[in-house]
């Protein structure tokens, strides 16, 4: 027969692999956010030439 189910025991577990992650995050942080400046500057650009080519696209239509 198992035992109960021992849920001090899941969370030291739980806490004790986010732990690690966490330190890891905490000391990427700064490359962590570079790629995301980067990452939003191209989603940015990316914007930016679709509303200018739907802008060509609606005066081409207009003549």
């Amino acid at each position: 027969m198992r035992p109960p189910f021992d849920i001090e025991f899941a969370l030291k577990g739980i806490i004790g692999t986010a732990s690690p992650v966490i330190g890891v995050i905490t000391s990427f942080q700064e490359q962590i956010e570079w790629h995301l400046r980067i990452a939003s500057l191209v989603v940015g650009l990316a914007v930016g030439v679709l509303s200018l080519v739907a802008i060509v696209r609606k005066l081409r239509r207009q003549r």
